[in-house]
């Protein structure tokens, strides 16, 4: 070939040096473009990622594509690959500013024989494999049924793992020669990613991801306070630093791994590959269409809606039995006229103590080791049956108790607040505050975290003399957490000296207690009532029975540790005369998995075990409180309101405790991470539970489609129906009294499949 024809056309793609013919593209100035090829690649990489940190770091605008907050995980996902495509057309840009055809080349990169890092590939389909498996634990598939899931889901993950490699090998390939192992160290974090969600699933049957979007919650990202509140003992830096160096090693041993000769053999041409994921991707629509002619309603649904990525559509299931279009109650509404507490100076203004115990199970009140707890709702307090949380959640079970209200609405008001950094104060507040109540308000965690102080009380703090917290930055993160029991001591030390100054009546406290979150401590003084308790970092993945109860060991000594303060506590207020004519509500937030349904904790799902929590409440002396066979976090408000003679308002779905009942009513609770089973809220009555599910269950408003997604009995699950209607009639039988104080319009979508 004569030199003039030869001159400049050498591309460099992967580690080889390729010769282009004159239609693969030339060089015209090969020093000038060399020296702006690295510019232009991490520009196109710099540009797709600043719409994610002008908004997620900065709180800036939001680009189109950029999620709202409350989605950083999802952000994070979007933004590895709009820089790989970003930094992938920088590249393009270049090679055609530099002269070369950008078909050619693109011709040329196919074609060329590639290293396959199949040990990856192996691995991360692996992992993709087990960790999809653990989503169906739980689901009644028949073993066939779930046979052919799983392999839809294997190849699904398969077909993934190759377009990610094939994105990593096109933005390394069109990268300076130095930067083209940059795009590897993204494939590292693939399966550590999937390993990491793995693990989280297998302790909290809660994806990762929920954990993740929580992070920019308030509309900045704030990993240090979102740690502290959700009991990581661990400071953001050292977090942030363990993720990168986790990272790093996955990408140091496959490309160690790659390197090694028996596995480094094999070789070929891109477009092999492309034809292999195409075959792949034909198998996930081959099983998913033959799936739909033999496999149960219930399968199909399950095996497509417990996933949040497909590569495939046209064969969605609905997303769940039945589906009904539903209007919600608007949020109840007070009216300013509608009179103020003690006003006409007929009723008297009973001091009001709320002692909120964090994670605390109705179960937990017990004689062995919550003594005194027991004895008072034995002997002092209202005959009340199953009691239950409005949420399993923190921040959504105070925001239901303080504005009787389903949280359903809590997710708009959160983003009003974030918006606008201000939320109006819930109304039972400003009439406390008309009646010249003194409002204090103590607390032993971080009332940012999920701006739970905003939504549970307002922004306007004057309103109370004592707002009391513990942001987590003002404490070193290791001391924390060993502060809290102390910290307690405390609060309920400062409650009581202020008390000896305040009026004999119109007090009104709320006292926030934390030790019984996980971690499970106690103050160092005080000696537990189980000295073999569960003393191990970390929960074991596949516990046995004896890791169980040691665990739960652990969690009754911190009960005990509760139990002894508010015993000391009530102990104070005889000693003042104020007892007699207080009322005293003792609960908890939400209750604690102990592996009953595979799970731990809690906020992973509505069933019994994280969201029936102790309601005991001692009514002022005289005060006819009849026996209830149900109560929840929603009844509070309007029982303090018949308390006062105040009527009751549209809206509020509660009834007052102190009305008798005909029957049990319908309690209801709502999700705050809705788990791998996607229920975004349930009913319960009389040993029954109905659960729900809808699209975006975080959106700013109510939805008006909703769908049932199981009943389940004493017995267990009810799956004998198949139409619609005979699952209305089934809901209608079980919770008689749910739809029509929930709903302005609640009707059944026609048949369906």
């Amino acid at each position: 070939m004569p030199l003039p024809e030869m001159a400049g056309m050498l591309l460099w793609i992967g580690n080889h040096v390729i010769a282009l013919s004159r239609f693969g593209g030339f060089v015209m100035n090969r020093k000038l473009s060399e020296r702006w090829h690295g510019p232009f690649w991490l520009g196109g990489m710099a540009l797709a990622l600043l719409p994610f940190f002008v908004a997620v770091g900065f709180d800036g605008p939001r680009a189109p594509w950029v999620l709202e907050a409350g989605k950083f995980g999802d952000n994070v996902i979007r933004s590895i690959w709009w820089a790989l495509n970003g930094s992938a057309l920088g590249g393009l840009i270049w090679l055609k500013l530099s002269g070369r055809t950008m078909i050619g080349s693109f011709r040329l990169w196919c074609a060329e024989r590639h290293q396959f890092h199949w040990m990856w590939f192996i691995v991360s389909v692996g992992v993709f494999g087990f960790h999809n498996y653990l989503f169906l634990e739980g689901f009644r598939f028949t073993p066939i049924e779930k046979l052919s899931t799983m392999l839809g889901r294997v190849l699904t993950g398969a077909v993934i793992v190759g377009v990610y490699w094939l994105a990593c090998g096109l933005s390394g390939a069109l990268a300076p020669k130095k930067m083209r192992r940059w795009p590897w160290v993204v494939a590292a974090f693939l399966p550590f990613v999937m390993l990491a969600d793995f693990v989280a699933i297998l302790y909290w049957k809660n994806p990762i991801i929920n954990l993740l979007n929580q992070l920019d919650e308030m509309g900045s990202f704030d990993l240090g306070s979102n740690l502290a509140s959700s009991g990581v003992p661990a400071p953001p830096w050292a977090v942030v630093l363990s993720f990168f160096l986790v990272v790093w090693i996955f990408y140091l041993l496959f490309h160690w791994l790659a390197a090694r000769n028996w596995i480094s053999w094999l070789k070929m041409p891109r477009w092999i590959l492309l034809v292999f994921l195409c075959g792949l991707w034909g198998g996930v629509w081959a099983e998913k269409a033959v799936g739909t002619s033999w496999k149960s309603r219930n399968a199909l649904r399950w095996g497509h809606n417990v996933y949040d990525v497909h590569v495939i559509a046209g064969f969605e299931p609905p997303l769940g039995v039945a589906q009904f279009d539903v209007s919600f109650h608007p949020k109840a509404l007070f009216e300013e006229r509608e009179g103020v507490l003690g006003g006409d100076g007929k009723v008297k203004r009973p001091d009001i103590f709320i002692i909120m115990v964090e994670s605390t199970r109705q179960d937990a009140i017990a004689p062995e080791h919550a003594p005194f707890l027991a004895d008072f709702r034995d002997k002092e307090c209202q005959k009340i049956g199953t009691t239950w949380a409005s949420s399993n959640s923190t921040a959504l079970s105070w925001y239901g108790l303080f504005h009787g209200s389903l949280p359903v609405f809590w997710p708009g008001e959160k983003a009003a607040s974030v918006r606008e950094s201000k939320l109006e104060t819930p109304f039972w507040f400003l009439q406390l505050k008309q009646a010249d109540y003194r409002m204090g308000i103590r607390t032993v965690c971080d009332l940012s975290y999920r701006n739970m102080g905003a939504t549970s009380f307002g922004t306007n703090q004057e309103l109370f003399e004592v707002y009391e917290q513990s942001p987590a930055g003002d404490i070193h993160w290791q001391d924390y957490y060993d502060q809290i029991p102390q910290r307690e001591k405390t609060s309920f030390t400062s409650t009581v000296e202020a008390l000896k100054l305040a009026p004999s009546s119109g007090n009104f406290y709320f006292i926030a207690l934390d030790s019984t979150h996980y971690g499970y401590r106690w103050h160092e003084d005080f000696e537990p009532p189980y000295a073999d308790y569960y003393d191990e970092a970390g929960i074991p993945g596949f516990p046995s029975d004896e890791d169980i109860a040691s665990i739960k060991r652990r969690y009754h000594n911190s009960v005990a540790w509760v139990d002894l303060q508010v015993k000391e506590f009530v102990t104070e207020l005889k000693k003042q005369g104020r007892y007699d004519d207080s009322v005293i509500i003792v609960t908890g937030d939400h209750g604690e998995e102990f592996y009953e349904n595979g799970s731990w904790f809690h906020s992973s799902s509505l069933l019994p075990a994280q969201t029936q929590v102790p309601i005991l409440i001692k009514w002022p002396k005289g005060v006819e409180a009849p026996p209830q066979a149900s109560a929840s976090h929603l009844d509070l408000l309007p029982s303090l309101r018949d308390l006062f003679d105040l009527p009751q308002v549209p809206g509020m779905l509660g009834r007052s405790l102190l009305k008798a009942s005909d029957g049990e009513r319908t309690q209801m609770s709502f999700a705050c991470n809705t788990g791998v089973s996607g229920v975004c809220m349930a009913w319960y009555r009389d040993g029954w539970v109905a659960t729900f599910v809808w699209e975006n269950p975080f959106s700013y408003g109510p939805p008006e489609e909703i769908h049932l997604d199981d009943i389940i009995g004493p017995d267990g699950s009810i799956m004998l129906r198949e139409k619609p209607s005979e699952w209305l009639d089934l809901l209608r039988q079980k919770f008689p009294d749910a739809p029509e104080r929930l709903f302005s319009k609640f009707n059944v979508v026609t048949e369906g499949p």
